[in-house]
Protein backbone atom coordinates (compact mmCIF):
# COMPACT_ATOMS: atom_id res chain seq x y z
CA UNK A 1 0.00 0.00 0.00
CA UNK A 2 1.50 3.54 -1.20
CA UNK A 3 2.11 5.79 2.13
CA UNK A 4 0.17 8.76 1.86
CA UNK A 5 1.65 12.16 2.77
CA UNK A 6 0.35 15.14 4.01
CA UNK A 7 2.59 18.85 4.89
CA UNK A 8 1.15 21.39 6.98
CA UNK A 9 3.23 24.39 8.07
CA UNK A 10 1.98 25.91 11.30
CA UNK A 11 4.08 28.70 11.33
CA UNK A 12 7.31 30.14 9.05
CA UNK A 13 5.46 30.91 6.20
CA UNK A 14 4.87 34.83 5.32
CA UNK A 15 6.86 35.76 7.49
CA UNK A 16 10.45 35.75 9.72
CA UNK A 17 10.65 33.62 12.14
CA UNK A 18 8.61 31.20 14.31
CA UNK A 19 9.08 27.74 12.36
CA UNK A 20 7.13 24.81 12.64
CA UNK A 21 5.73 22.10 9.63
CA UNK A 22 4.57 18.95 9.90
CA UNK A 23 5.19 15.83 7.64
CA UNK A 24 2.57 13.59 8.40
CA UNK A 25 2.60 10.26 6.98
CA UNK A 26 0.28 7.82 7.02
CA UNK A 27 -1.34 9.91 9.99
CA UNK A 28 1.84 9.66 11.99
CA UNK A 29 3.20 13.05 12.28
CA UNK A 30 6.77 14.18 12.33
CA UNK A 31 7.43 17.64 13.85
CA UNK A 32 10.20 20.01 12.32
CA UNK A 33 11.40 22.98 14.09
CA UNK A 34 9.49 25.07 17.28
CA UNK A 35 10.39 28.95 16.57
CA UNK A 36 9.16 32.02 17.75
CA UNK A 37 9.51 35.37 16.04
CA UNK A 38 10.03 38.87 17.06
CA UNK A 39 6.54 41.03 17.16
CA UNK A 40 5.98 43.94 15.03
CA UNK A 41 6.84 47.22 16.38
CA UNK A 42 2.94 47.87 16.69
CA UNK A 43 2.18 45.05 19.06
CA UNK A 44 3.11 46.79 22.49
CA UNK A 45 4.66 44.92 24.99
CA UNK A 46 4.54 41.70 23.84
CA UNK A 47 8.11 39.93 23.86
CA UNK A 48 7.66 36.93 21.27
CA UNK A 49 5.18 35.05 18.80
CA UNK A 50 4.73 31.72 18.90
CA UNK A 51 2.64 29.12 16.66
CA UNK A 52 -0.59 27.76 18.16
CA UNK A 53 -0.45 23.99 18.87
CA UNK A 54 -4.65 23.87 18.91
CA UNK A 55 -3.93 21.46 15.96
CA UNK A 56 -0.86 19.32 17.46
CA UNK A 57 -3.01 18.92 20.82
CA UNK A 58 -6.04 17.69 19.33
CA UNK A 59 -3.68 15.02 17.69
CA UNK A 60 -0.96 14.32 20.42
CA UNK A 61 -1.60 10.22 19.87
CA UNK A 62 -0.29 11.03 16.39
CA UNK A 63 3.07 13.02 17.47
CA UNK A 64 5.86 10.37 16.17
CA UNK A 65 9.09 13.00 17.29
CA UNK A 66 10.07 16.65 16.94
CA UNK A 67 13.05 17.38 14.81
CA UNK A 68 14.98 20.32 15.43
CA UNK A 69 17.45 21.40 12.93
CA UNK A 70 19.90 23.86 14.67
CA UNK A 71 19.93 25.84 17.18
CA UNK A 72 18.59 29.20 16.65
CA UNK A 73 15.77 30.77 18.29
CA UNK A 74 13.57 31.22 15.28
CA UNK A 75 14.10 27.18 14.82
CA UNK A 76 13.97 25.75 18.58
CA UNK A 77 12.86 28.54 21.42
CA UNK A 78 8.84 27.98 21.06
CA UNK A 79 9.76 24.45 22.30
CA UNK A 80 9.29 24.52 25.92
CA UNK A 81 6.27 25.86 25.25
CA UNK A 82 4.96 23.10 23.30
CA UNK A 83 6.26 20.67 25.61
CA UNK A 84 4.01 22.03 28.43
CA UNK A 85 1.77 20.35 26.49
CA UNK A 86 2.07 17.15 25.06
CA UNK A 87 5.30 14.92 26.30
CA UNK A 88 7.15 13.52 23.53
CA UNK A 89 10.59 12.68 22.08
CA UNK A 90 12.58 15.47 20.71
CA UNK A 91 15.22 14.54 17.90
CA UNK A 92 18.54 16.83 17.79
CA UNK A 93 21.81 16.40 16.66
CA UNK A 94 24.36 17.11 19.88
CA UNK A 95 25.32 20.93 20.18
CA UNK A 96 21.16 21.46 19.22
CA UNK A 97 20.24 19.41 22.13
CA UNK A 98 22.53 20.52 24.87
CA UNK A 99 21.27 24.15 23.78
CA UNK A 100 17.86 22.99 24.63
CA UNK A 101 18.58 21.60 27.87
CA UNK A 102 19.48 24.47 28.70
CA UNK A 103 17.16 26.31 27.61
CA UNK A 104 14.00 24.75 29.03
CA UNK A 105 16.32 24.99 32.70
CA UNK A 106 16.04 28.72 31.80
CA UNK A 107 12.13 28.76 30.97
CA UNK A 108 11.82 26.82 33.89
CA UNK A 109 13.66 29.02 36.19
CA UNK A 110 11.84 32.02 34.52
CA UNK A 111 8.15 30.31 34.57
CA UNK A 112 8.60 28.33 37.45
CA UNK A 113 7.57 25.27 34.97
CA UNK A 114 8.99 21.78 35.40
CA UNK A 115 9.04 20.19 32.32
CA UNK A 116 11.33 17.57 31.54
CA UNK A 117 12.84 16.65 27.82
CA UNK A 118 12.81 13.72 26.54
CA UNK A 119 15.76 14.33 23.59
CA UNK A 120 17.19 12.00 21.55
CA UNK A 121 20.84 13.20 20.89
CA UNK A 122 21.26 12.19 16.89
CA UNK A 123 24.74 12.31 15.20
CA UNK A 124 24.33 14.73 12.14
CA UNK A 125 25.39 12.46 9.41
CA UNK A 126 22.89 9.07 10.26
CA UNK A 127 20.12 6.93 9.97
CA UNK A 128 17.31 6.30 12.36
CA UNK A 129 13.68 4.90 12.61
CA UNK A 130 10.92 6.45 14.33
CA UNK A 131 7.19 5.49 13.96
CA UNK A 132 8.21 2.62 11.09
CA UNK A 133 9.30 5.79 9.17
CA UNK A 134 13.53 5.56 8.02
CA UNK A 135 14.70 9.07 8.41
CA UNK A 136 18.18 9.73 6.79
CA UNK A 137 20.09 13.68 8.58
CA UNK A 138 22.32 15.03 6.31
CA UNK A 139 25.05 18.05 7.59
CA UNK A 140 24.51 21.56 6.10
CA UNK A 141 26.29 24.66 6.31
CA UNK A 142 24.52 27.39 8.66
CA UNK A 143 25.73 30.01 11.25
CA UNK A 144 25.33 27.66 13.81
CA UNK A 145 27.43 24.48 14.08
CA UNK A 146 25.69 21.09 14.40
CA UNK A 147 23.03 22.12 11.95
CA UNK A 148 21.40 19.59 9.44
CA UNK A 149 18.93 18.65 7.04
CA UNK A 150 16.55 16.14 7.55
CA UNK A 151 14.80 13.43 5.07
CA UNK A 152 11.40 11.16 5.55
CA UNK A 153 11.60 8.13 3.34
CA UNK A 154 8.21 7.25 1.93
CA UNK A 155 7.10 4.60 -0.77
CA UNK A 156 7.09 7.56 -3.29
CA UNK A 157 10.44 8.82 -2.19
CA UNK A 158 12.09 11.20 0.35
CA UNK A 159 10.54 13.84 1.77
CA UNK A 160 13.40 16.42 2.53
CA UNK A 161 13.55 19.38 4.52
CA UNK A 162 16.73 21.23 3.60
CA UNK A 163 17.15 23.06 7.10
CA UNK A 164 19.34 26.60 6.63
CA UNK A 165 21.64 26.28 4.38
CA UNK A 166 24.72 27.67 1.99
CA UNK A 167 26.95 26.00 -0.07
CA UNK A 168 30.23 26.45 1.27
CA UNK A 169 33.02 24.35 0.06
CA UNK A 170 35.71 25.73 2.20
CA UNK A 171 33.12 25.82 5.52
CA UNK A 172 35.28 25.04 8.74
CA UNK A 173 34.96 21.73 10.60
CA UNK A 174 31.61 21.35 12.55
CA UNK A 175 30.33 23.33 9.64
CA UNK A 176 30.45 21.51 6.76
CA UNK A 177 27.59 20.38 4.03
CA UNK A 178 28.01 16.75 3.31
CA UNK A 179 27.19 16.62 -0.28
CA UNK A 180 27.36 12.81 -0.64
CA UNK A 181 24.81 11.77 1.55
CA UNK A 182 22.67 14.68 0.14
CA UNK A 183 23.35 12.96 -3.69
CA UNK A 184 22.79 9.80 -2.27
CA UNK A 185 19.28 10.58 -1.24
CA UNK A 186 19.04 12.28 -4.59
CA UNK A 187 19.91 9.22 -6.27
CA UNK A 188 16.94 7.13 -4.73
CA UNK A 189 14.03 9.93 -5.55
CA UNK A 190 12.58 13.06 -3.86
CA UNK A 191 9.08 13.31 -3.55
CA UNK A 192 9.40 16.45 -2.82
CA UNK A 193 12.15 19.36 -1.71
CA UNK A 194 11.01 22.26 1.41
CA UNK A 195 13.52 24.71 0.90
CA UNK A 196 14.45 27.79 2.25
CA UNK A 197 13.32 31.59 0.87
CA UNK A 198 14.41 34.53 2.81
CA UNK A 199 17.77 35.26 0.48
CA UNK A 200 15.97 34.20 -2.77
CA UNK A 201 16.47 37.24 -4.34
CA UNK A 202 19.65 37.69 -3.83
CA UNK A 203 21.87 36.68 -7.20
CA UNK A 204 24.91 34.18 -7.11
CA UNK A 205 25.93 32.50 -3.89
CA UNK A 206 26.43 34.19 -0.58
CA UNK A 207 29.50 32.37 0.16
CA UNK A 208 31.77 34.22 0.77
CA UNK A 209 29.50 36.93 1.20
CA UNK A 210 28.78 36.38 4.90
CA UNK A 211 32.15 36.21 5.62
CA UNK A 212 33.19 39.09 8.07
CA UNK A 213 37.12 38.61 8.62
CA UNK A 214 38.20 40.69 5.60
CA UNK A 215 36.06 43.46 6.30
CA UNK A 216 36.99 44.20 9.94
CA UNK A 217 40.78 42.89 9.43
CA UNK A 218 41.95 46.15 8.32
CA UNK A 219 40.14 47.72 11.45
CA UNK A 220 41.84 45.55 14.03
CA UNK A 221 45.48 46.18 12.49
CA UNK A 222 44.96 49.70 13.21
CA UNK A 223 43.30 49.58 16.39
CA UNK A 224 45.45 50.82 18.96
CA UNK A 225 43.18 50.73 21.97
CA UNK A 226 40.39 47.79 23.05
CA UNK A 227 38.40 46.46 20.60
CA UNK A 228 34.45 46.41 21.35
CA UNK A 229 32.45 44.14 18.76
CA UNK A 230 29.03 43.88 19.05
CA UNK A 231 27.44 40.34 17.20
CA UNK A 232 24.46 38.10 17.92
CA UNK A 233 25.18 35.45 20.01
CA UNK A 234 23.91 32.94 18.04
CA UNK A 235 26.04 33.49 14.74
CA UNK A 236 28.74 31.30 15.87
CA UNK A 237 30.47 31.42 12.28
CA UNK A 238 30.86 35.07 12.33
CA UNK A 239 31.94 34.58 16.88
CA UNK A 240 34.89 32.12 14.87
CA UNK A 241 35.71 34.72 12.93
CA UNK A 242 35.89 37.33 15.81
CA UNK A 243 38.43 34.97 17.51
CA UNK A 244 40.78 33.58 14.65
CA UNK A 245 41.35 38.17 13.90
CA UNK A 246 42.18 38.33 18.31
CA UNK A 247 44.47 35.55 17.88
CA UNK A 248 45.95 36.68 14.96
CA UNK A 249 46.87 40.44 16.50
CA UNK A 250 47.96 38.34 20.08
CA UNK A 251 45.13 40.34 21.61
CA UNK A 252 42.82 38.82 24.41
CA UNK A 253 38.76 38.20 23.98
CA UNK A 254 36.51 38.77 26.25
CA UNK A 255 33.15 37.23 26.23
CA UNK A 256 30.58 39.85 27.55
CA UNK A 257 27.00 38.65 26.97
CA UNK A 258 25.38 41.21 29.27
CA UNK A 259 22.03 39.25 28.93
CA UNK A 260 22.34 36.73 31.98
CA UNK A 261 21.43 34.02 29.55
CA UNK A 262 23.24 34.96 26.88
CA UNK A 263 24.69 31.27 25.30
CA UNK A 264 27.41 32.50 23.82
CA UNK A 265 29.59 31.02 26.28
CA UNK A 266 27.33 27.94 26.29
CA UNK A 267 28.16 27.46 22.79
CA UNK A 268 31.98 27.85 22.99
CA UNK A 269 31.91 25.24 26.16
CA UNK A 270 29.49 22.88 25.00
CA UNK A 271 31.63 22.63 21.23
CA UNK A 272 34.82 22.18 23.39
CA UNK A 273 33.31 19.20 25.09
CA UNK A 274 33.20 17.42 21.35
CA UNK A 275 35.32 15.17 19.98
CA UNK A 276 36.96 17.75 17.66
CA UNK A 277 36.35 22.18 19.36
CA UNK A 278 34.14 24.10 16.62
CA UNK A 279 35.89 27.07 18.26
CA UNK A 280 39.34 26.60 19.56
CA UNK A 281 40.86 29.31 22.01
CA UNK A 282 44.11 29.12 23.08
CA UNK A 283 44.23 30.03 27.06
CA UNK A 284 46.30 33.15 26.26
CA UNK A 285 43.88 34.76 23.92
CA UNK A 286 41.37 34.57 27.07
CA UNK A 287 40.07 37.31 29.42
CA UNK A 288 37.93 37.98 31.49
CA UNK A 289 35.64 41.07 32.97
CA UNK A 290 37.31 42.08 35.99
CA UNK A 291 39.92 42.57 33.59
CA UNK A 292 38.31 45.30 31.81
CA UNK A 293 39.60 49.00 32.52
CA UNK A 294 43.24 47.41 33.72
CA UNK A 295 45.39 49.56 32.44
CA UNK A 296 48.56 46.87 32.33
CA UNK A 297 45.89 44.46 29.93
CA UNK A 298 42.81 46.78 28.90
CA UNK A 299 44.49 47.86 25.34
CA UNK A 300 44.43 44.28 24.46
CA UNK A 301 41.58 43.34 24.75
CA UNK A 302 38.34 42.37 22.60
CA UNK A 303 35.19 42.51 24.10
CA UNK A 304 32.88 40.38 22.42
CA UNK A 305 29.26 42.00 23.52
CA UNK A 306 26.50 39.45 22.46
CA UNK A 307 23.03 38.97 22.51
CA UNK A 308 19.67 38.56 21.28
CA UNK A 309 18.65 40.74 18.45
CA UNK A 310 16.12 42.27 20.60
CA UNK A 311 18.58 42.84 23.35
CA UNK A 312 22.00 43.69 22.21
CA UNK A 313 21.09 47.30 21.12
CA UNK A 314 19.25 47.98 24.28
CA UNK A 315 22.34 47.10 25.65
CA UNK A 316 24.98 49.38 23.41
CA UNK A 317 22.66 52.51 24.64
CA UNK A 318 22.72 51.36 28.33
CA UNK A 319 26.94 51.47 27.92
CA UNK A 320 26.61 54.50 26.40
CA UNK A 321 24.62 56.27 28.80
CA UNK A 322 26.85 54.82 31.59
CA UNK A 323 24.40 52.10 32.83
CA UNK A 324 27.31 49.64 32.64
CA UNK A 325 29.68 49.46 35.79
CA UNK A 326 32.39 47.43 34.43
CA UNK A 327 32.33 48.50 30.30
CA UNK A 328 32.92 52.41 29.90
CA UNK A 329 33.56 53.77 26.20
CA UNK A 330 36.21 55.90 25.77
CA UNK A 331 37.90 57.65 22.94
CA UNK A 332 41.02 55.11 22.92
CA UNK A 333 38.16 52.48 21.92
CA UNK A 334 36.95 51.26 18.67
CA UNK A 335 33.39 50.16 18.25
CA UNK A 336 32.46 47.58 15.56
CA UNK A 337 29.08 46.50 14.88
CA UNK A 338 28.39 43.60 12.68
CA UNK A 339 24.79 43.06 14.62
CA UNK A 340 22.31 43.20 11.61
CA UNK A 341 19.02 45.12 12.36
CA UNK A 342 16.32 42.50 12.48
CA UNK A 343 12.18 43.22 11.65
CA UNK A 344 11.04 44.73 14.98
CA UNK A 345 14.35 46.57 16.29
CA UNK A 346 14.69 48.96 13.94
CA UNK A 347 13.86 52.10 16.49
CA UNK A 348 16.24 50.95 19.05
CA UNK A 349 18.94 50.21 16.65
CA UNK A 350 18.70 53.87 15.05
CA UNK A 351 18.99 55.39 18.70
CA UNK A 352 21.42 53.14 19.75
CA UNK A 353 23.95 53.93 16.45
CA UNK A 354 23.40 57.62 16.42
CA UNK A 355 24.24 57.14 20.40
CA UNK A 356 27.80 55.20 19.21
CA UNK A 357 28.67 58.44 16.80
CA UNK A 358 28.52 60.65 19.20
CA UNK A 359 31.03 58.96 21.56
CA UNK A 360 34.83 59.75 21.08
CA UNK A 361 35.01 56.33 20.18
CA UNK A 362 36.09 55.34 16.32
CA UNK A 363 32.96 53.47 15.23
CA UNK A 364 32.67 51.06 12.39
CA UNK A 365 28.74 50.20 12.15
CA UNK A 366 28.15 47.77 9.11
CA UNK A 367 24.49 47.79 7.61
CA UNK A 368 22.29 45.01 6.43
CA UNK A 369 23.28 45.41 2.83
CA UNK A 370 27.05 44.84 4.45
CA UNK A 371 26.31 41.61 6.58
CA UNK A 372 24.99 38.50 4.63
CA UNK A 373 23.56 36.10 7.14
CA UNK A 374 23.88 32.50 5.99
CA UNK A 375 21.09 31.93 4.06
CA UNK A 376 20.70 30.30 0.44
CA UNK A 377 20.66 33.06 -1.82
CA UNK A 378 20.26 31.77 -6.07
CA UNK A 379 23.22 29.77 -7.12
CA UNK A 380 22.81 28.10 -3.46
CA UNK A 381 18.72 27.16 -4.04
CA UNK A 382 19.85 25.93 -7.81
CA UNK A 383 22.92 23.84 -6.33
CA UNK A 384 20.17 22.10 -4.04
CA UNK A 385 17.54 21.87 -6.73
CA UNK A 386 19.98 19.77 -8.44
CA UNK A 387 21.33 17.19 -5.59
CA UNK A 388 17.84 16.64 -4.81
CA UNK A 389 15.98 16.31 -8.31
CA UNK A 390 12.73 16.96 -6.31
CA UNK A 391 9.67 15.72 -8.55
CA UNK A 392 7.90 18.94 -6.61
CA UNK A 393 9.75 21.88 -5.01
CA UNK A 394 7.85 23.83 -2.13
CA UNK A 395 9.40 27.50 -0.74
CA UNK A 396 9.40 27.93 3.00
CA UNK A 397 10.85 30.22 5.68
CA UNK A 398 10.39 33.51 4.28
CA UNK A 399 7.82 36.44 3.44
CA UNK A 400 5.47 35.89 0.35
CA UNK A 401 8.20 38.27 -1.76
CA UNK A 402 10.24 35.26 -1.13
CA UNK A 403 8.33 32.46 -2.12
CA UNK A 404 7.97 34.03 -5.20
CA UNK A 405 11.19 34.56 -6.10
CA UNK A 406 12.26 31.18 -4.84
CA UNK A 407 9.26 29.80 -6.89
CA UNK A 408 11.41 31.22 -10.01
CA UNK A 409 14.52 29.87 -8.91
CA UNK A 410 12.76 26.09 -9.29
CA UNK A 411 10.78 26.77 -12.74
CA UNK A 412 14.26 28.05 -13.90
CA UNK A 413 15.97 24.75 -13.23
CA UNK A 414 13.62 22.97 -15.07
CA UNK A 415 10.67 22.32 -12.73
CA UNK A 416 6.58 22.43 -13.67
CA UNK A 417 4.84 25.63 -12.63
CA UNK A 418 2.66 22.79 -11.04
CA UNK A 419 5.22 21.07 -9.13
CA UNK A 420 6.19 24.18 -7.41
CA UNK A 421 3.68 24.69 -4.42
CA UNK A 422 3.65 27.64 -2.41
CA UNK A 423 1.36 27.29 0.88
CA UNK A 424 0.29 29.64 3.83
CA UNK A 425 0.14 29.20 7.44
CA UNK A 426 -2.54 26.32 7.84
CA UNK A 427 -2.81 25.12 4.67
CA UNK A 428 -2.45 21.46 3.82
CA UNK A 429 -1.53 19.77 1.22
CA UNK A 430 -1.69 15.78 -0.14
CA UNK A 431 0.16 13.14 -2.10
CA UNK A 432 -1.06 10.37 -2.80
CA UNK A 433 0.15 7.93 -5.41
CA UNK A 434 3.37 10.14 -5.69
CA UNK A 435 0.66 12.74 -6.97
CA UNK A 436 0.09 16.17 -5.66
CA UNK A 437 -4.22 16.12 -4.87
CA UNK A 438 -5.91 19.51 -6.11
CA UNK A 439 -8.08 19.72 -2.70
CA UNK A 440 -6.19 21.51 0.51
CA UNK A 441 -7.40 21.58 3.81
CA UNK A 442 -6.78 24.36 5.86
CA UNK A 443 -6.59 24.98 9.67
CA UNK A 444 -7.36 28.34 11.55
CA UNK A 445 -3.49 29.05 12.50
CA UNK A 446 -3.22 32.20 14.93
CA UNK A 447 -0.55 33.66 16.23
CA UNK A 448 0.05 33.16 20.24
CA UNK A 449 1.50 36.21 21.64
CA UNK A 450 4.30 35.90 24.56
CA UNK A 451 3.37 38.34 27.22
CA UNK A 452 6.40 38.31 30.29
CA UNK A 453 5.34 34.86 31.80
CA UNK A 454 1.80 35.27 30.07
CA UNK A 455 1.06 32.74 26.67
CA UNK A 456 -1.52 33.97 24.98
CA UNK A 457 -3.02 36.13 27.59
CA UNK A 458 -2.62 39.07 25.19
CA UNK A 459 -5.09 39.66 22.52
CA UNK A 460 -5.76 42.32 19.94
CA UNK A 461 -8.10 44.04 22.84
CA UNK A 462 -4.99 44.44 25.17
CA UNK A 463 -2.48 45.50 22.11
CA UNK A 464 -5.29 48.29 21.02
CA UNK A 465 -5.70 49.42 24.51
CA UNK A 466 -1.71 49.76 24.69
CA UNK A 467 -1.92 51.13 21.27
CA UNK A 468 -4.63 53.89 23.01
CA UNK A 469 -2.48 54.51 26.45
CA UNK A 470 0.53 55.43 24.14
CA UNK A 471 -1.28 57.63 21.66
CA UNK A 472 -3.60 59.38 24.43
CA UNK A 473 -3.21 58.56 28.14
CA UNK A 474 -6.24 57.30 30.10
CA UNK A 475 -8.55 58.88 32.33
CA UNK A 476 -9.75 57.48 35.87
CA UNK A 477 -12.92 57.92 37.21
CA UNK A 478 -13.29 56.97 40.93
CA UNK A 479 -17.14 57.32 42.68
CA UNK A 480 -17.97 55.97 46.30
CA UNK A 481 -21.70 54.95 46.48
CA UNK A 482 -23.65 53.71 49.61
CA UNK A 483 -25.75 51.17 49.53
CA UNK A 484 -28.66 53.49 47.87
CA UNK A 485 -26.37 54.91 45.20
CA UNK A 486 -26.07 58.08 47.04
CA UNK A 487 -22.44 59.52 46.23
CA UNK A 488 -21.06 59.15 49.27
CA UNK A 489 -17.53 61.33 48.46
CA UNK A 490 -16.17 63.74 45.82
CA UNK A 491 -15.45 61.96 42.87
CA UNK A 492 -12.15 62.36 41.52
CA UNK A 493 -10.89 62.51 37.92
CA UNK A 494 -7.18 61.82 37.50
CA UNK A 495 -5.51 61.81 34.20
CA UNK A 496 -2.17 60.10 32.95
CA UNK A 497 -0.70 61.25 29.22
CA UNK A 498 -4.21 62.92 28.48
CA UNK A 499 -4.12 66.91 28.44
CA UNK A 500 -2.21 69.37 30.51
CA UNK A 501 -4.78 69.56 33.30
CA UNK A 502 -4.22 73.80 33.60
CA UNK A 503 -5.19 74.32 30.57
CA UNK A 504 -8.38 72.08 30.27
CA UNK A 505 -10.23 72.22 33.61
CA UNK A 506 -13.73 73.02 31.86
CA UNK A 507 -12.90 69.13 30.40
CA UNK A 508 -12.47 67.45 33.86
CA UNK A 509 -15.48 69.32 35.03
CA UNK A 510 -17.67 68.03 32.44
CA UNK A 511 -16.26 64.49 33.04
CA UNK A 512 -17.42 64.69 36.64
CA UNK A 513 -20.77 65.79 35.73
CA UNK A 514 -21.57 63.13 33.59
CA UNK A 515 -20.39 60.42 35.79
CA UNK A 516 -22.71 62.17 39.03
CA UNK A 517 -25.59 62.44 36.64
CA UNK A 518 -25.54 59.06 35.27
CA UNK A 519 -25.08 57.82 38.85
CA UNK A 520 -28.09 60.04 39.92
CA UNK A 521 -30.35 58.71 37.05
CA UNK A 522 -29.61 55.39 37.90
CA UNK A 523 -29.61 55.33 41.35
CA UNK A 524 -33.82 54.18 41.71
CA UNK A 525 -33.58 51.84 38.68
CA UNK A 526 -32.09 48.60 40.63
CA UNK A 527 -32.69 46.50 37.44
CA UNK A 528 -29.62 48.22 35.65
CA UNK A 529 -26.43 46.79 38.03
CA UNK A 530 -23.25 48.60 38.57
CA UNK A 531 -21.07 47.38 35.78
CA UNK A 532 -23.80 48.41 33.59
CA UNK A 533 -23.66 51.72 34.65
CA UNK A 534 -19.55 51.85 34.80
CA UNK A 535 -20.03 51.07 31.30
CA UNK A 536 -22.73 54.15 30.36
CA UNK A 537 -20.30 56.51 32.14
CA UNK A 538 -17.44 55.29 30.07
CA UNK A 539 -19.21 55.68 26.76
CA UNK A 540 -21.01 59.03 27.49
CA UNK A 541 -17.14 60.32 29.00
CA UNK A 542 -15.88 58.89 26.00
CA UNK A 543 -17.74 60.77 23.46
CA UNK A 544 -17.63 64.02 25.15
CA UNK A 545 -13.37 64.08 25.37
CA UNK A 546 -13.61 63.40 21.72
CA UNK A 547 -15.57 66.05 21.02
CA UNK A 548 -14.26 68.44 23.50
CA UNK A 549 -10.16 67.50 22.62
CA UNK A 550 -10.01 65.19 19.49
CA UNK A 551 -8.46 62.56 21.59
CA UNK A 552 -9.12 59.06 22.49
CA UNK A 553 -7.93 57.79 25.79
CA UNK A 554 -8.57 55.11 27.43
CA UNK A 555 -11.54 55.55 30.56
CA UNK A 556 -11.54 53.45 33.31
CA UNK A 557 -14.46 53.97 35.66
CA UNK A 558 -14.01 52.79 39.09
CA UNK A 559 -17.30 52.58 41.35
CA UNK A 560 -16.26 52.02 44.99
CA UNK A 561 -19.97 50.44 47.10
CA UNK A 562 -19.75 51.19 50.87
Amino acid sequence: MNDVVKILPLGGQAEMGKNMYVININEKLFIIDAGFRFPESEKLGVDIIIPSFDYLKERKDQIAGIFITHGHDDTMAALPYLLEQITVKVYAPTLTADLIVEMIEQHNRLNRTRITADIVRVRRKSDIDVAGVHIKFFPVTHSIPGSIGIAFETSEGYIVHAGEFIIDFGAPSGFKTDIQTMMEIGSKGVLALLCESSYAQKPGYTSPKHKIKDKIDPIFEDATGRIIVASYAQNIFRTKEIIELTKRYNRKIVFYGRDKYDNTNSIVRMGNQLKKAVIEIPKENIAFKSQIGRPDIDDQLVVLLTGRPTRIYHDISDIIDGGDEMLKINEKDTFIVVSPVVPGTEKIATKAQNELYKTDAKIYIFKNKDLSSMHASIEDLKVMLQIFHPKYYIPIRGEYQHFIANAAVAKESGLPEENVIIMDNGEEITFKDGQLQHAREYYEIEDVMIDGIGVGDVGMKVIDDRIQLSNDGVVIIGMTINDKREIAANTDVQTRGFVYLKDSEHVVKGILKIAEDTMTENQTNRDVDVADIRQMIKDKAYKYIVKQTGKKPVILPIVIEI
